[in-house]
């Protein structure tokens, strides 16, 4: 009877062994690593280093999560980088994007990784998953910087890429797109002296400066959806929308030269519609007539409210309604003493995506 029993033991393995195929991965485990770049949609002289977005390189950092689906099964039980992510940091030595420890690219054959990157150099998202990455009534300072990345869905190790940053050819490909809008306004006299009779000169300053109706504080929902093919960066869609009140930002008074100088420096803005704002200030010219003894001045004071935007008219802009995500916006007043006016160059943008405004001359 053990006998009979054994031989039908043995016959059942046989059975099972013809029917089951057994997967083995016998390559070296490959450290987990990634390749960032910024998303600028210009020729390839016009792209900047991903590294230029933090003020010190060496400290450059950036958040992912990644989710790991085994055999092509997901583990809902925990993330590949923990459930707060992982932290990836610039090794400058070594060329490569990496996180805090080392993570290996799983050998299942049908097991893959989904990644979910960003950066928030204040704040946190409040929300991170496959398909939704949200912040949340989230406050904007003018130094702010919120970036997130195309989806990497279904990697299986590090991709050979057409970036070429910071020396990184090799990794996971990590295309970061700007959430925020960036503004600076300029200002510059078109003269301070009279061609045809010098001995007339302005001095010119625009005073109790400010952008009224300008809201700092909102919420953005972006969706992904997975492609269902390997090796593949998925943008994702969403805008924000505007929360709380809007508010007002002050500049401070600028004496006027012939050349640019910053009525509001280069600063992170909420994209939001610009139908309500408007730009106020002062004008204050003092022509001085050096040809009297002694020379005779005379003071101008001219009060101005500019809105950003008109459908027709006089504004500072006809035809952008909006700051949009990833995109810089500059506008440029030119004060012209001797016709009371103000005269407005392009609105125009550098090293983000171009925006060109026919911004019109305006009576003052």
């Amino acid at each position: 009877m053990n006998k009979y029993f054994i031989i039908l033991a043995a016959a059942a393995l046989a059975i099972s062994a013809s029917c089951t195929k057994v997967v083995t991965n016998d390559a070296p485990a490959r450290k987990v690593t990634f390749a960032a770049a910024n998303y600028v949609p210009q020729t390839k002289a016009g792209e900047v280093s991903f590294l230029s977005e933090f003020a010190d390189p060496s400290t450059a950092y950036f958040k992912s999560k990644g989710f790991l689906h085994a055999e092509g099964v997901t583990d809902t039980t925990q993330d590949f980088f923990g459930a707060s992510g992982e932290t990836i940091s610039w090794n400058a030595t070594d060329k490569e994007w990496a996180p805090s420890h080392d993570y290996y690219w799983p050998k299942g054959e049908s097991s893959y990784i989904n990644f979910v990157s960003w950066y928030d150099k204040t704040g946190t998202p409040t929300e991170v998953t496959e398909t939704s990455l949200k912040w949340t009534n989230r406050t904007i300072g003018t130094g702010d910087n919120i970036m997130y990345a195309d989806e990497a869905w279904r990697f299986k190790d590090n991709d050979h890429h057409q970036y070429d940053k910071d020396g990184v050819t090799e990794g996971v490909p990590t295309l970061f797109r700007h959430a925020l809008a960036q503004l600076q306004i300029q200002a510059r006299a078109s003269k301070l002296s009279n061609a045809s009779n010098p001995n007339v000169t302005w001095a010119i300053t625009l005073e109790n400066v400010s952008i009224s109706n300008i809201y700092n504080t909102g919420s953005i929902a972006l969706t992904n959806a997975d492609p269902n093919s390997a090796n593949q960066l998925v943008a994702w869609t969403g805008e924000w929308s505007t929360t709380g009140t809007a508010g007002t930002q002050s500049a401070s008074n600028l004496p006027l030269t012939a050349s640019n100088q910053d009525l509001y420096a280069i600063q992170t803005v909420l994209p939001q519609s610009v139908s309500a704002l408007a730009l106020n200030f002062k004008i204050r010219i003092v022509t001085t007539y050096n040809d009297s003894s002694p020379a005779v001045t005379n003071t101008e004071l001219i009060t101005k409210s500019i809105p950003f935007y008109a459908a027709t008219g006089t504004a500072l802009s006809n035809s952008v309604s909006s700051w949009a995500k990833n995109k810089k916006y500059i506008y440029t007043l030119i004060v012209e003493p001797s016709e009371n006016r103000v005269l407005f160059d392009p609105a125009s943008e550098a090293n983000w995506e171009t925006v060109n405004v026919n911004d019109p001359a305006l009576s003052i």
